[in-house]
């Protein structure tokens, strides 16, 4: 049974004020048509716990790449085409996070906002059921009972372990449902929610598709655009640093247009592509595409991992 700790529907859209301080110690984030959205601050993390702690994404290769797995206190983008599987890994983080240390997960719970349609929780259930991660914890937890335990130790439940947020597709509701959060990270003392396990894993799937509909070519439409994407990323990055958490979102790509000619675009520009160059624009699918939300938002990531289908077949790594 999968716990949900927010579904809320916002009255009206409206416009968003600064992130203010108020009180000395609390951030008051106010919204036209929301009321006090309030979500207060903790000191910082002690030195004991500055060093980043690592997340397995239960791919070997992916983490090689990241030396280790997702970091904690930071925010990891995984971008990428409709079926690239930018879901399934999400899913997967999911249930790593619950995993104990020793076997690369962070031994907590973990928070997932859905964005966009119907949140997959079938396939949730399906990889809790068959993932060889989940068959190999459970025969440790086996292994490692002892005859002459007196009290039987209850079996961990990795759906009762993920608390689902759903929001409307819109800035507005996006930002109502990141601020909920603060019930389960213990730091919301007028509304505490007690937690089982901490939560050290908050997953945004996606973060692109709130803004997919806003206009930036209306009046000041870019900069409510863009105000909007700073509080989004610094609420994101408050939990991540003051709750030692790992925070990862999922991208859309767009199109990336060039006046120059394709065959010499390509030559030029080869050896830096296969490195995500400097514009972040890879080639999939026959096109070169890039992670949408712009530069404003690539500069407020600290790791973009890029997916893509090969072979033309949806829900693979390439």
């Amino acid at each position: 049974s999968i716990r949900e700790i927010a579904r809320r529907r916002p009255r009206r859209r409206g416009g968003m004020a600064p992130f203010a301080e108020r009180d000395g110690d609390l951030a008051n984030a106010w919204m036209e048509g929301l009321g006090d959205v309030i979500v207060p601050r903790e000191p910082l993390l002690p030195l004991s716990r500055s060093v980043n702690s690592k997340l397995t994404t239960l791919c070997p290769r992916l983490d090689a790449w990241l030396r280790g797995g997702v970091p904690t206190r930071s925010v990891t983008e995984i971008a990428g085409e409709a079926g690239s599987a930018k879901t399934q890994l999400a899913l997967q983080l999911l249930i790593a996070a619950q995993l104990p240390r020793a076997m690369g997960g962070l031994d907590g719970a973990a928070v997932y906002v859905h964005t966009e349609g119907r949140a997959p929780l079938s396939r949730l259930k399906q990889l809790v059921a068959s993932h060889p991660a989940v068959r190999a914890f459970v025969e440790t937890k086996t292994k490692t009972k002892t005859k002459t335990t007196t009290k039987t130790e209850p079996e961990h439940d990795f759906l009762r372990g993920v608390y689902v947020v759903e929001t409307l597709d819109d800035p507005d509701g996006l930002w109502t449902a990141l601020a909920s959060i603060a019930s389960v990270l213990g730091c919301d003392k007028q509304r505490h929610v007690s937690v089982e396990r901490p939560v050290r894993l908050i997953v945004v799937d996606s973060v692109s598709s709130p803004f997919r509909e806003s206009d930036a070519t209306v009046r000041n439409g870019a900069v409510r655009r863009a105000h909007a994407l700073s509080r989004v990323a610094a609420l994101l990055r408050e939990y991540a640093h003051r709750h030692d958490i790992a925070v990862v979102v999922t991208n859309h790509v767009v199109d990336a247009v060039t006046n120059d000619d394709t065959t010499s675009y390509v030559q030029r520009n080869e050896k830096r592509q296969k490195l995500f160059g400097p514009a972040g624009e890879v080639f999939s699918s026959g096109r070169f595409v890039k992670p949408a939300l712009g530069l404003f938002w690539a500069n407020c990531v600290n790791t973009r991992l890029f997916l893509r289908r090969s072979g033309g077949s949806a829900g693979g790594f390439g």
